[in-house]
């Protein structure tokens, strides 16, 4: 399989997994080692920031991950940060300084993480298998100007309505 790196996964409507139904998953890593993303619907509101970070995803980890789209961070003294997806860039430790500094001013255009999804070896290929997810090409476009709460209504697709037995 192709990586799905840079993806984003969209649970299906017959996904019922507790944590994982409607949800979209911003995918950063995957390969024959197993796959790594970042949950982007589930804000939650951390004491000690001025912003919401997010529930990644179920597995635990110390510290925060951020993403983020604004290109003039990267430029700044010549930062270079890691792009996932076009206008999407992993952030530095400095560039999560800017974002604290700015506060509510600049979420629109980042997101803080606590936690991640993560797949062993072969894991999400065997879920792919069962057609639990679609996949749709990633962008800082869809991932910052959607609204988090219409996030995963906007890029599943519809489905048909249950027939009624009356």
């Amino acid at each position: 399989m192709t990586s799905l790196a840079g993806q984003l996964l969209i649970a299906r409507a017959a996904l019922r997994d507790g944590f994982f139904g409607r949800s979209v998953i911003l995918m950063l890593q995957h390969g024959p080692e197993g796959a790594f993303g970042l949950v982007l619907n589930r804000p939650a509101q951390a004491k000690e920031l001025p912003f919401p970070v997010f529930v990644g995803g179920p597995c635990k980890m110390d510290g925060l991950l951020m993403i983020h789209g604004r290109t003039e961070w990267v430029t700044d003294d010549g930062e270079s940060s890691m792009e996932v997806c076009p206008g999407v860039f992993l952030g530095t430790s400095e560039q999560f300084e800017k974002a604290t500094e700015e506060g509510k001013n600049a979420s629109d255009k980042f997101r803080v993480f606590t936690g991640y999804a993560g797949w062993g070896p072969n894991q999400l290929e065997a879920e792919m298998h069962e057609d639990s997810w679609i996949v749709l090409p990633g962008s800082g476009e869809i991932i910052f100007e959607t609204p988090v709460q219409e996030l995963w209504e906007t890029l599943s697709p519809p489905t048909l309505p249950e027939p009624s037995l009356n």
